[in-house]
């Protein structure tokens, strides 16, 4: 192996040299809802190096046991989507700030998207997170935690954020009381949750100068994210 300088490369860095094979290493944002249930930006790194298409994962904070399901399941769906023939070790890390648990499979997608910029050799933008589950197929499924996670999203001054098809607009209930008295002076309380609905693409757009788009599928969300 012949060892090279680091040397940045747009969003990645070409760390070492085998070969014809430089390690390469991809980062992108995701986003989770914290154990307080607050939204939370974090980051996801990719690096490809020489094996033997093992998937790994390094992660701080602790993740949910489905988390690697979730990889694989992405890094199936890259391998296809970029005709890989290739024989490389896949390290995930995942970084996620005050997030005590990374929730399922809702970074599914991203990590689909990483795994395609880092083995097409591509530049990942950084004005866009996206959040949503992967499907083998390259559907991108529902998630919860649309509204905490588009919060974070504004605060953290990206500009578009990617939520899968169906989900900007939210429903939620809203709990209200009435009276009704039964004589004697005496009445009785009765609550009951009444449905709303957020239009989240205007609210995100006029309060927080955030653009929410619905996708279906990686290939519609990758133009977003790779230049």
């Amino acid at each position: 192996a012949e060892r090279i300088s680091q040397e940045n490369v747009g969003d990645y860095k070409i760390i070492e040299h085998y070969g014809e094979f430089s390690i390469i290493e991809r980062k992108i944002p995701i986003v989770a809802v914290s154990s307080s249930g607050n939204g939370v930006i974090g980051n996801l790194t990719l690096k490809l190096i020489p094996g033997n298409n093992n998937v790994l994962i390094s992660t701080n904070p602790f993740t949910e046991t489905d988390i690697q399901y979730s990889v694989n399941k992405a890094v199936a769906v890259a391998k296809l989507r970029s005709n890989y023939k290739f024989n490389r070790d896949f390290i995930f890390s995942y970084e996620v700030g005050d997030a005590r648990l990374i929730g399922g499979e809702s970074a599914g997608a991203a990590t689909t998207i990483l795994t395609i910029a880092a083995l097409q050799n591509k530049t990942i933008k950084n004005n866009v997170v996206i959040t949503g589950t992967i499907n083998p197929d390259g559907t991108i499924g529902r998630v919860s935690g649309i509204l905490e996670k588009a919060k974070a999203a504004a605060d953290s001054g990206y500009r578009y954020f990617l939520v899968p098809r169906g989900q900007s607009r939210i429903t939620y209930y809203e709990k209200q009381i009435t009276r009704e008295p039964i004589g004697f002076g005496l009445e009785i309380l009765n609550t009951r949750y009444i449905p709303k609905t957020i239009d989240l693409k205007k609210v995100a757009k006029e309060e927080w100068g955030l653009n929410v788009v619905e996708v279906s599928t990686i290939d519609e969300a990758l133009p977003y994210f790779i230049e």
